[in-house]
């Protein structure tokens, strides 16, 4: 039964990456030493913007908790922008590391560094990305936050560094099933914080069938658009 599931999730969550949408994902800071998850990320906009609107990004991912506080994983991402072809932009090693033991303290915490290297013909400087993530459970409810400074690492936004964040409180019920809101934003940059820049909120659901198989699947409000417009959101990982 187990192997079953994880070959149906798996077949699923691949056969996705070319039909939907790297799609948006709070993280945890906790590690467990020697799981190997495959995971898609997809991203469908909706927008006003006729050059938005439409537009995909997906995901692939391989990772593996290699220590007790150490998790590493590569992805490759397609995009596929309105009347156009999908295609390959970048790739991305990706690593968690875990900084408190589970419960000790107040709140959980670790630390997610990623290095992002584009297609060649894009002309994009590599980019350094790190994330602060918090964790707090509070009985069936999980706080998870996430603080974003992204940086080119050559050309002339190199000394810019681009801040963000995002955030997800959810709700376990009796039945496993999980509801919750997660949001995403920018928060301008080192020289000048914008909290007007376009943030996304909505509800999200997470379901995993027998530990094996993770769904979460949410739509996500343009602050500036409305809730008419923003991303759905489909992240499905299969853990081994």
């Amino acid at each position: 039964m187990n192997k079953t599931l994880i070959m149906v999730g798996l077949g699923i969550s691949i056969s996705l990456l070319p039909t939907l949408a790297s799609a948006k994902k709070v993280y945890s800071p906790i590690v467990t030493q020697g799981e190997v998850e495959v995971e898609t990320q997809s991203e469908v906009f909706r927008s006003k913007n006729p050059a938005e609107n439409g537009k995909q990004k997906h995901q692939l991912e391989l990772s593996y908790g290699i220590s007790d506080s150490w998790h590493s994983g590569v992805y490759v991402v397609y995009e596929k922008k309105p009347g156009q072809s999908m295609r390959y932009t970048q790739s991305k090693w990706a690593n968690i590391i875990q900084l408190t033991e589970q419960g000790k303290y107040w709140v959980d915490m670790g630390v997610y560094a990623e290095y992002i290297r584009y297609e060649s013909s894009l002309r994009k400087a590599d980019v350094l990305e790190l994330k602060v993530l918090f964790e707090r459970p509070v009985k069936q409810w999980k706080h998870t936050l996430n603080l974003v400074f992204k940086r080119a690492l050559w050309g002339i936004n190199q000394s810019t560094v681009n801040l963000g964040y995002a955030w997800r409180s959810r709700y376990k019920t009796d039945m496993g099933l999980e509801a919750g809101i997660e949001a995403y934003g920018s928060l301008g940059t080192n020289k000048q914080v914008l909290l007007t820049q376009r943030q996304l909120m909505g509800p999200v659901i997470e379901y995993t069938f027998n530990d094996t198989v993770e769904v979460n699947a949410g739509w996500l409000m343009s602050s500036k658009e409305g809730p008419a417009y923003g991303d759905f959101k489909l992240n499905m990982e299969v853990k081994f």
